[in-house]
């Protein structure tokens, strides 16, 4: 982390520079926050790190324990899988809708993928996070329907640390971008099936890492996340299928 000017607004500068740290990975889940080692480390006095760390409380970045004081929040196994589980559903819906749209231009988005697959081969961690968000947010948007990509905006903070913790996981990196450009290649020959199969697979894989490091990390037992051929058996994979599944075993409980 760089030392703080004094000539900044201080608290928004700490706090800046607090959230990169433990969206990066920088500072690792679970870890304990010491203030007055911040506090020497970025030029500052205690008090601004305070007043940060309740900004990234309220953001979920930071969690306060009884007896530990500040903590970076853990990387919560059943909230890597509801998060992607969640984002399997959209990112089928984005690839399929795109492979339908006679106007869509995939020149910008392949230039995304070009400057991916050159990070990956650097393992640019920071670069490789800024464009993973921006393939993502320009498929998001390329649909065109505001209140999905104020959603998925919305969720960036949370999004975008569990990201640089799978970027994080050694050669996993071209992997990803890898199955970016398959993506893209399918949403750009127009094939919803295959493009919503592989959108939802990229989903799937990503949580199956994280999955994998948190239980590491943690000595959790690894909670079942979707394949891909339940992904196919569910059919059209629309938003609301779940929710009938699920009234329909309630049913069959009573």
């Amino acid at each position: 982390m760089r030392r703080i000017k004094r000539d900044t607004a201080v608290v928004d500068a700490v706090t800046s520079e607090l959230r990169s740290a433990i969206l990066s990975g920088a500072l690792e889940p679970g870890s304990r926050i010491r203030q007055e080692d911040l506090a020497g480390r970025l030029a500052v006095s205690r008090a601004p790190i305070r007043q940060a760390l309740l900004v990234l409380e309220n953001e979920g970045l930071v969690r306060a324990d009884r007896w530990r004081g500040a903590i970076v929040a853990p990387l919560d196994s059943l909230m890597i899988r509801d998060l992607y589980q969640f984002r399997g559903l959209i990112e089928r819906h984005v690839a399929t809708s795109l492979a339908g749209q006679d106007d869509f231009d995939p020149a910008p988005h392949r230039a995304v993928v070009a400057a991916g697959l050159q990070a990956a081969s650097k393992q640019d961690i920071n670069r490789l996070i800024e464009l993973d968000l921006a393939f993502h947010t320009g498929l998001y948007d390329a649909v065109g329907n505001r209140v999905l990509s104020r959603v998925m905006h919305g969720m960036w903070t949370h999004v975008r640390r569990l990201m640089a913790a799978t970027l994080t996981l050694t050669g996993h990196a071209s992997e990803i971008w890898g199955e970016h450009s398959a993506i893209l290649d399918a949403i750009a020959s127009h094939e919803p099936d295959r493009a919503g199969m592989l959108a939802a697979s990229h989903t799937s894989a990503a949580s199956e890492r994280l999955l994998g490091k948190s239980a590491r990390l943690r000595g959790e037992e690894v909670p079942a996340v979707p394949t891909d051929k339940r992904w196919k058996r569910r059919g059209s994979g629309s938003l609301g299928s779940e929710a009938v599944r699920k009234r329909k075993r309630r049913r069959r409980v009573r």
